[in-house]
């Protein structure tokens, strides 16, 4: 176990189709700080309540200390 963090930059969408048959995306970015990129994406999962529509694009390490 590390004591040094690292925030990272978890771009992601949140994809919904509708009952008609419309598919509508949302795009969004979420700073976080944890210890590896894994970490970081379980952190966003978690905070979307493990949403089926979620779909991660990208991590990237921005800052680490």
């Amino acid at each position: 176990m590390s004591n040094w963090k690292t925030d990272f930059e978890v771009k992601f969408r949140l994809e919904f189709i509708h009952e008609n048959g419309r598919k509508e995306i949302k795009n969004n970015t979420l700073i976080v700080e944890a210890e590896n990129e894994d970490q970081a994406i379980e952190m966003v999962i978690n905070e979307y309540d493990n949403s089926v529509f979620l779909k991660v694009n990208e991590v990237k390490k921005i800052w680490n200390y």
